[in-house]
């Protein structure tokens, strides 16, 4: 996936997220599973880091909020076999020069390790990595039950990926397609549902904009919904 940078943005921000498990608290199985440090299958192909970090989403239930200055001309390295969540990204990591930083057991987000990291920007930073994580989860958790509410039993059977505008209140201002369902009608529909939205919480005060979002395909909506508070 390719994140392009706002205007006047010092960085955008790419979250990458199985949509459709509540982060905050853990609940859904796949999570649990991650939690625990219990092993699950992995079947991932070495391929740009966005990519990888999308598909280990998906097969994880895990939250991820990164600035696309981290991911840009980046490798992920192939992950194969029944892995611990946490091992399973340590590979897929290697040679990146990044490492994880989790802020609870089902999110986290990506920081250069300290043999590669920059000397800190006076101006510009980003937001501390505990909280651009915990926001992932607000997204995830927020975005997840108002797509449950709206499309009922369709929702977790398609693909997109969108960016958010969020205000200071939470409020979403804007959001755009990037890449659609395959519906023209339901693209619109989308990012209506999602303009207007209110987060669970306000973003950190420095969270560049926008944030894009993907939404994955989930094998089990209907618990989904459940957890994370809507009906499916």
């Amino acid at each position: 996936m390719t994140v392009t940078q706002a205007p006047g943005a010092a960085w955008a921000f790419a979250c990458w997220f199985a949509l459709g498990l509540a982060v905050l608290p853990p609940a859904a199985l796949a999570q649990q599973r991650a939690a625990d440090g219990a092993s699950i299958a992995f079947d991932i192909a070495a391929q740009p880091l966005d990519a990888a970090l999308a598909a280990y989403t998906q097969a994880t239930g895990m939250a991820v909020l990164v600035t696309s200055r981290l991911t840009a001309g980046r490798q992920g390295s192939a992950v194969r076999g029944r892995l611990a969540p946490r091992e399973a990204l340590r590979l897929l990591l290697a040679g990146t020069g990044l490492q994880a930083r989790y802020a609870s057991a089902s999110a986290f987000t990506l920081v250069e390790s300290a043999a590669s990291a920059p000397a800190p920007r006076a101006a510009g930073a980003a937001p501390s990595p505990a909280a651009v994580t915990r926001y992932a989860g607000v997204l995830q958790n927020t975005v997840t039950r108002a797509l449950c509410q709206w499309t009922g039993a369709q929702f977790g059977r398609y693909r997109a990926s969108l960016q958010l505008w969020i205000g200071r209140n939470g409020v979403v201002r804007q959001a755009r397609v990037l890449s659609g369902t395959g519906d023209a009608r339901r693209d619109e529909a989308l990012a209506g549902v999602l303009s207007g939205l209110i987060m669970d919480a306000p973003p950190p005060a420095d969270l560049p904009q926008p944030v894009t979002i993907v939404l994955a395909p989930r094998p089990d909506p209907r618990t989904d919904c459940r957890l994370a508070g809507a009906a499916g």
